[in-house]
């Protein structure tokens, strides 16, 4: 019989492979919209991953639409195959709430970029 950590690794790995695969899917959306760069923070990122957990991305969207209405096209067009927190914002919104948020500053700091864009 396996034991509770064993269960509990086994379990672990399913949930790190599903977000994996998630991640690919929900990245690729969010490149085909147009996103500039895509940072991925949050326990997926720091590889400390639990039975709860999701993906949490910050993504630096065109100046086409504001960040309100990013955020509305997203959560319309993005298929999420997983539970993921999709944060969008302009390329002007980034760089002010870079230097006034501290939610911001943290998912920079504490997260990785996984795509950016070359202009």
């Amino acid at each position: 019989m396996a034991s509770f950590l064993e269960k509990n690794r086994e379990e672990r790995a399913k949930v790190k492979k599903e977000l994996a695969e998630g991640l690919a899917i929900i990245s690729s959306q969010l490149q085909a919209l147009g996103a500039r760069k895509i940072i991925l923070f949050g326990s997926y990122s720091s590889g400390d991953v639990h039975q709860w957990s999701d993906l949490d991305l910050l993504v630096v969207m065109p100046n086409t639409k504001t960040s309100k209405e990013w955020l509305k096209e997203i959560a319309v067009k993005v298929e999420r195959p997983v539970a993921a927190d999709i944060f969008p914002y302009t390329p002007e919104d980034f760089e002010h709430m870079k230097t006034t948020s501290r939610f911001v500053r943290h998912a920079i700091t504490t997260g990785r970029v996984i795509y950016e864009r070359k202009e």
